[in-house]
């Protein structure tokens, strides 16, 4: 087994602009969901999609009154249970669902207006279900456009806040000049690290085995350090990632770092060990907690999920 490396040799990756590093192949619906569907806005015929995981519950809070016996599910081998309130559909989905999949839910309402039910695609992700969606089908009150415009401008913010820190790492030099030139280090503050290989837990089914996990604290970001082996035929490549809390909270990290694919094992072989760095900004305050970490592939089929992801404090 691979040790953790220490923490100078995340300062290198970190603090250098690989070639190597990872992106989606293809574009993630799922990466741009919002937590609102407009009914409106959608054309006849054209159902909204909304994103779920398998054993996530995932609530819809709809603006009018339902038709209590009006929920039809496509498939309800789907889900382990679901309930229908006055204004609500709760679904809980089960925890074996595959990636990809899609499946239709309809509801209808109990008043005479437009449009008298409605249809959702439900579309299932390793990583970005979400647990609670709100469905507008009369006109948005001044209160909710109010809302969505509040929290439209804290995105904004937040994406200023990654371009400006992308930005300054393209012109730092690399190795440990660029981790001072960054800020990461001085002769106050260092990264701090946590070993996590016997804490964390695997959970049943990952597509790869980890040999070794680490988290790191600096400077207004943090760091989860991961070595893989591939038990498959095919060599894997981390397309995307997502920390989930214990509430559910989604935190979304910077661009991954894997310098290779990771290769599959020979026959009586363990195979050769690959790094994957997910690294995501955070202040002091932030990140604190136990969190799940999800990572898949371009194809969103083979996924590694561990549990019990801590950072140091």
């Amino acid at each position: 087994m691979l040790p953790a490396s220490p923490a100078g040799l995340l300062v290198l990756a970190l603090a250098s602009t690989p070639v190597g590093v990872s992106a989606a192949t293809a574009v993630d619906e799922c990466e741009s969901q919002s937590p609102r569907i407009e009914l409106s806005a959608f054309p006849p015929g054209k159902s909204p999609v909304v994103c779920i995981g398998s054993g996530l519950t995932i609530t819809f809070r709809f603006d009018s009154l339902l038709q209590r016996e009006s929920l039809k599910l496509e498939d309800r081998d789907w889900f382990v249970d679901w309930a229908v309130g006055q204004q609500t559909v709760t679904l809980v989905p089960r925890d074996n669902l595959v990636s990809g999949r899609r499946i239709d839910v309809t509801v209808c309402f109990a008043d005479d207006a437009a449009p008298p039910c409605t249809t959702l695609t439900l579309l299932v992700h390793p990583g970005l279900g979400m647990q609670e969606v709100k469905v507008l089908r009369q006109a948005r009150s001044v209160v909710d456009l109010q809302q969505v415009a509040e929290e439209a401008e804290a995105d904004t913010q937040q994406c200023r806040m990654e371009v400006r820190q992308l930005r300054a790492e393209r012109v730092v030099p690399d190795g440990l000049r660029g981790a001072i030139a960054s800020g990461l280090v001085d002769g106050k503050r260092g990264i701090a690290l946590k070993e996590l290989t016997w804490d964390v837990k695997e959970k049943e089914g990952n597509a790869l085995i980890h040999h070794a996990v680490t988290s790191y604290r600096a400077k207004d970001r943090v760091a989860v350090e991961v070595y893989l082996t591939n038990p498959g035929s095919v060599p894997w490549t981390a397309a995307g990632a997502v920390l989930r809390g214990s509430k559910g909270e989604m935190l979304k990290p910077l661009p991954l770092w894997q310098v290779e694919p990771i290769l599959s094992a020979a026959p009586g072989n363990e195979g050769k060990q690959g790094r994957v760095v997910v690294e995501l900004l955070a202040t002091e305050g932030e990140a604190r907690g136990t969190y799940t970490l999800v990572l898949w592939d371009a194809d969103r089929q083979r996924t590694v999920t561990l549990a019990n992801v801590t950072f140091p404090q």
